[in-house]
Order: C-alpha cells, then sequence, then structure tokens
C-alpha cells in the first residue's frame, strides 16, 4: 500500500459523537437500514438536513458503534479548516487502505488490482477509484459536512 494516497486526520473521532441517549429514532433507523438482508435495500444511507444539525455527530456515532462490534471498516470525514488538502481525492483510496487494514482477503484483491494499474494509487479521479475500489458488503461512513469542493480534477 506504499504509495497510495491517504488523508490523515480524516478518520474517527470519538468526541463528536452523539450525547448519550440522544437522536436515538435515527440512530436505530440507520442501524436496522446496515443490518437489513433484504437484497434489493438501497446500498447508500443519504442522511442530509441543514448545517448545525447533527449529521456528523450521527456519523462519528453510527461509526463508532461499527467500531466497537469490529464491523467497521472505514470513517472518512471532510472538515472545513481541512479545505487545501483536497481529501475528496483521497476518500476512495483512504477507504481502501483502511478496508486493506481491516481485511486480509481485500488486502490481496486491493495489491492485485494494483499489479495491473498501479496509477490508481494516486489518481484524483475518484469514479475510477469507485469502479475499482468499493466492496459491497461493510460499513464505511463518509461525513461530507456539508463540504464545497475547490479542488479540480
Amino acid at each position: 500500500m506504499d504509495g497510495m494516497a491517504y488523508a490523515s486526520g480524516a478518520g474517527l473521532n470519538t468526541t463528536k459523537k452523539c450525547l448519550d441517549g440522544t437522536r436515538g429514532e435515527i440512530l436505530q433507523e440507520i442501524v436496522d437500514w446496515i443490518h437489513d438482508p433484504d437484497v434489493n435495500a438501497p446500498r447508500i444511507f443519504w442522511l442530509h438536513g441543514q448545517a448545525g444539525r447533527g449529521k456528523s455527530a450521527i456519523a462519528h456515532t453510527i461509526a463508532l458503534w461499527f467500531k466497537d462490534v469490529g464491523g467497521l471498516g472505514s470513517c472518512f470525514c471532510f472538515a472545513r479548516d481541512r479545505q487545501a488538502e483536497c481529501r475528496e481525492e483521497k476518500m476512495f483510496t483512504t477507504i481502501s487502505r483502511d478496508l486493506a487494514d481491516h481485511d486480509p482477503a481485500f488486502r490481496r484483491t486491493l495489491a492485485s488490482v494494483f499489479t495491473n494499474n498501479s496509477s490508481l494509487m494516486a489518481t484524483p479521479n475518484i469514479i475510477q477509484q469507485w469502479e475499482k475500489f468499493c466492496p459491497g458488503t461493510i460499513v464505511s461512513v463518509v461525513d461530507w459536512g456539508n463540504r464545497k469542493y475547490s479542488c479540480g480534477y
């Protein structure tokens, strides 16, 4: 995985979780969605709303819960104070490295992808990264944080 772009500091921050006893209904809805056995269930849960309504706290809480039970593949969060880092260019490579650390079989598969296309390790082309890196059976949390993109591709 050496040479693969990684966004340091973009992971889970346990100090940003929901206060105990709050947001129980939406948290349970997300947990139920994650555990939904229906093959036709949507594979993306899009939590949206106005700034300051707790979306990031919910994302960190869900990530922490699944980390504690060993089911979190990755947690990737944007931060307004780190926009110059162009984290969106590193999102899928960061998630992929996290998944490779979590799952040896995924690590081998990822290594074979790079054997045939080493440029994917550092490309800012997130479409190429999405097509090659995203597995379908593990929890990954992405907190967009009302991010407005300023980096070019």
